[in-house]
C-alpha cells in the first residue's frame, strides 16, 4: 500500500489518501473501511449526456461518497462498495446510490470519525513492504490438487485440478499413466498461476511422496525446456506432509517444526502455530487458555497475565463503535502488560475456527482458574 497523504491521529477524525499496489492491499482496505465512512475516488458510472437522452454512456468521474455496505470478493480480488453521494456533481444528483469498485492500483481518500489503534496499525503494517510475506502453495493427493496464493490474511485458490485415477492393478499400468498425466497438469498449473519471482516460498503439501514427485516433474520440465528462470527458483520449493490433498492440509503442514523454521517470516505461519498452542493448552484444562468475552476481559485486567491475545478481524470491524473501542482498548491493555495481540483473518482456517469460539481467546503466562465463574462486579464486554 502506498501512503500518499494523511491528516489523522488516534481517537480523532481525519482523512488519509492511499493507493493499493497488490491483492493484500484489497483485504487491508476491506479491514479499514466501515459503513458510514466517507470515501473519495475516481469511479465509473453510466451517465445521460443530456436531460432528454434515452441512452447512457460510461464515464469516469470523481465522486465523494458515504459507504453503506462493503462486499469483499475474494476470487476477483475486488471490493464492491454500496454508497451514496454526499457532494453535488454535474452528472450525478446528491444522495444518489452508486457502487464503487476498488481493485489493485486504485487511489482513494478515506475519512473517518474516529481512527483507532487497529486502523493505525493496519496502515503502518500495510505501508511497510517487509510485512508482506507471501507464499505459494500446492496441496495435492492422487487425483486432486489445489494451487493457492497465501498472504498474511487470506488464502486465494488460484486453480483446482481433479482427475480420475484408476486403482493399481497387476500387469496394468493405467494407474501410472494417469498419475503421470495428473502430475503434468498440476506442474503446468503451478508454473502458470504462481509468480515465483514475487514469492518467498512455495509449499508443496501432500501425503506420502507425492509432493517430491511433483517437484521432480516441475524441474525435469524446466531442464528439458532450458527454463533458466524457473530453475533459479528451485530453492523456494519446500516439501510439507499432510494426510489430505484438500486445503485443511495446509494448516496441518504448517505445524511441522521444520516447516516453521523455513517459513518463520510468515505471519500466517505464526498464527497457525499460536492457535495450535491455544487448542493444546485448552485441552490440558490447566487454567492457562481461555476464550470468550468475559473470561478474556477478566484475564486482561490482571497486568502481566496475558502472553497472547487472539482476536479475529471480525470483532475489530464491528459496526458498533463502542464495541470496537472496547476491543481496541483491550489490545492496548495487553500491550501495556507485556503481552502480544495476534489478529486472525477469518479467511484463513485458523481464524474461522477462532471465530467459532467467540472470536477472542487468551494464552496466559500462568494459570488463572475460575475465570468462567460469574461475578456481578466484573465488567463485561457487551
Amino acid at each position: 500500500m502506498k501512503l500518499l497523504s494523511q491528516s489523522i491521529q488516534k481517537d480523532s477524525s481525519g482523512k488519509i489518501t492511499l493507493e493499493t499496489t497488490d491483492i493484500e492491499d484489497i483485504y487491508t482496505t476491506h479491514q479499514l473501511l466501515n459503513p458510514n465512512d466517507e470515501i473519495s475516488l475516481l469511479t465509473v458510472r453510466n451517465i445521460k449526456p443530456t436531460l432528454t437522452s434515452t441512452t447512457t454512456i460510461r464515464k469516469t468521474i470523481h465522486l465523494d461518497l458515504v459507504i453503506e455496505s462493503i462486499d469483499y470478493e475474494v476470487d476477483e480480488n475486488t471490493l464492491r462498495l454500496k454508497c451514496r453521494t454526499i457532494k453535488q456533481h454535474n452528472d450525478v444528483p446528491l444522495n444518489s446510490y452508486h457502487t464503487a469498485i476498488i481493485t489493485v492500483n486504485c487511489k482513494f481518500t478515506i475519512w473517518k470519525q474516529i481512527w483507532d489503534d487497529f486502523n493505525l496499525n493496519l496502515i503502518n503494517e500495510s505501508c511497510d513492504v517487509m510485512n508482506k510475506a507471501e507464499l505459494g502453495a500446492v496441496v495435492l493427493e492422487e487425483g486432486v490438487a489445489h494451487i493457492c496464493l497465501i498472504t498474511n490474511t487470506v488464502t486465494v485458490l488460484k486453480n483446482k485440478i481433479e482427475k480420475s485415477i484408476p486403482k493399481k492393478q497387476r500387469n496394468n499400468n493405467n494407474h501410472d499413466l494417469a498419475m503421470t498425466k495428473f502430475l503434468q497438469m498440476v506442474s503446468d498449473s503451478t508454473v502458470r498461476n504462481l509468480d515465483l519471482s514475487k514469492l518467498k516460498s512455495v509449499l508443496v503439501v501432500g501425503p506420502g511422496t507425492i509432493s517430491s514427485k511433483l517437484i521432480q516433474v516441475i524441474f525435469n520440465n524446466a531442464i528439458k525446456e532450458n527454463n533458466k528462470e524457473l530453475l533459479s527458483h528451485k530453492s523456494k520449493f519446500v516439501i510439507g506432509h499432510s494426510s489430505t490433498g484438500y486445503l485443511q492440509g495446509l494448516e496441518e503442514a504448517m505445524k511441522d517444526p521444520n516447516i516453521i523454521k523455513l517459513l518463520n517470516d510468515s505471519k500466517y505461519s505464526k498464527n497457525v502455530i499460536v492457535f495450535d498452542l491455544f487448542t493444546k493448552m485448552l485441552n490440558l484444562d490447566d487454567g492457562k487458555a481461555w476464550y470468550g468475552d468475559n473470561e478474556c476481559f477478566k484475564a486482561c485486567q490482571i497486568k502481566g497475565s496475558v502472553k497472547y491475545l487472539l482476536i479475529t478481524d471480525t470483532l475489530l470491524k464491528s459496526t458498533d463503535l463502542n464495541k470496537r473501542k472496547k476491543y481496541t482498548d483491550l489490545i492496548e491493555l495487553v500491550k501495556e502488560g507485556g503481552g502480544e495481540t495476534i489478529v486472525f483473518s477469518t479467511l484463513h482456517d485458523s481464524g474461522e475456527q477462532l471465530n467459532q469460539l467467540t472470536g477472542i481467546a487468551v494464552i496466559l503466562n500462568y494459570p488463572l482458574p475460575d475465570l468462567d465463574e460469574s461475578d456481578d462486579d466484573d465488567d463485561e464486554l457487551e
